[in-house]
């Protein structure tokens, strides 16, 4: 099985002060042997809580039949199947905890599919019996998560098993670094263009991504850089706030129209100062002088540079610059950059088939 987690961890229900999350909710893309999605299937699943370790022992086990869908997508709740432990008495607050799920292809108990992941950023779970001192006397788990985004505790992971650091700002969550993902979210390969030719060939339909400079050793830190059409998928050019459009964002994430980025920008002052107050502070990634830069918005705006539509690459710790989901003509559409010399936060129009960089919004 591989799995494709939209948050590690959420609260479901009520009186989390008192207890441990009473549900978690989970997904995955289940593959067979042949690497082929398997879809509207109904599958047996063991699922057990491990705890100190991927081999450690299982504080609790439970039994499922899900069904997955039309994409290979499997959706459930742990603790709400057949088991004969107790879910809430689990000490989240005890050390590592790690979800081990079986899988029988054909619904039954003969579990062939093995997988183990450790649960990553859910200090929300961990400490669920002290969460009155983080958000004070509430018993409303969405305002708990909205307080784990404001603090920039939680993370969101996407089809490769990339994960991404997520802050509040304003009314709108963003991720706090570039997408690298080379996959969308239903596990469809984007395809992957290298050489200034064959991305000179690529025409405003191309789904495309690539890293710069054709080096994939610029992927953890500046991300990959998209297309138009790769950012958006099948998606139609999107002007409403929010845009409604996942395009490369994994689950419950989507790609910003214009008007979001106009939103985050006039929260945090307007163009004219906003850029300062998202890119990322200092000249570890940003060449001199990264103007203004204090990163105070916590959005850690980073300069992945660009690919011109002729395929050569340009302004790499100079300049990032980041998609929207609306176009402006047949052959162009909106993008904003930051760059080394300026405060500001600009809105461009651009050829589609130029690679900028991508940035998800929350839905």
């Amino acid at each position: 099985m591989k799995y494709f987690f939209v948050f590690l961890i959420a609260l479901v229900g009520t009186n989390i002060l008192a207890q441990s999350p009473q549900q978690i909710s989970y997904q995955a893309v289940v593959r067979d042997s042949e690497d082929n999605l398997v879809r509207n299937t109904t599958l047996g699943v063991r699922i057990s809580i491990l705890q100190g370790s991927a081999s450690g022992t299982a504080v609790y086990t439970e039994t499922q039949t899900p069904t997955t869908n039309s994409n290979g997508l499997v959706s459930f709740r742990i603790g709400t199947g057949f088991s004969t432990n107790d879910f809430s008495v689990i000490d989240w607050a005890s050390g590592l905890y790690f979800i081990k799920t079986e899988t029988d292809l054909a619904g039954g108990t003969n579990y062939t599919i093995t997988g183990t992941s450790q649960l990553l950023s859910v200090p929300y779970a961990l400490h669920a019996r002290t969460a009155e001192s983080v958000v004070g006397a509430t018993t409303n788990a969405d305002a708990l998560l909205d307080k784990l985004y404001s603090l920039g505790i939680m993370r969101v992971r996407d089809f490769d098993s990339n994960f991404y650091n997520t802050i509040k700002i304003g009314n709108q969550v963003w991720m706090a670094e570039n997408l690298k993902t080379t996959h969308y979210a239903d596990g469809t390969p984007i395809p992957y263009v290298s050489g200034e030719s064959n991305w000179d060939a690529l025409t405003t339909t191309s789904k495309a991504y690539c890293w710069y400079d054709d080096d994939i050793n610029n992927k953890n830190t500046y991300g990959a850089l998209y297309t138009w059409s790769a950012a958006m998928k099948d998606a139609t050019s999107a002007t409403a706030n929010p845009s409604g459009v996942q395009g490369v964002c994994p689950t419950d994430w989507h790609l910003p129209s214009d008007a979001e980025w106009t939103e985050l920008i006039n929260y945090l002052g307007g163009p004219s100062i906003a850029g300062g107050k998202l890119k990322e502070a200092g000249l570890l990634n940003w060449l001199s002088p990264n103007e203004a830069a204090t990163n105070e918005s916590h959005f850690t705006a980073l300069p992945g540079g660009y690919r011109v539509n002729d395929g050569t690459f340009e302004s790499q710790q100079i300049l990032g610059a980041w998609w929207s989901s609306e176009e402006s003509s047949t052959f162009n559409s909106f993008f904003n950059y930051m760059e080394i010399t300026l405060a500001s936060v600009v809105k461009e129009s651009g050829a589609k088939e130029s690679g900028f960089s991508v940035r998800c919004v929350l839905d």
